[in-house]
């Protein structure tokens, strides 16, 4: 089962485009786009407002 690496929710709605590929979490306080490389050990991919 996917886990939103936010919020923890566990409704996603996977999506892919020209230049997205991933999974949006549908859970309503949280909507965050998870790309599908995402790993949650990796810093770098984390931004100011993940802290």
């Amino acid at each position: 089962m996917w886990t939103c690496p936010y919020c923890g929710g566990t409704h996603g709605l996977p999506f892919h485009d020209s230049q997205l590929d991933g999974i949006l979490c549908m859970e309503p306080d949280c909507g965050r786009f998870v790309d599908r490389n995402w790993d949650p050990d990796d810093l770098s991919e984390w931004d100011d407002t993940d802290l």
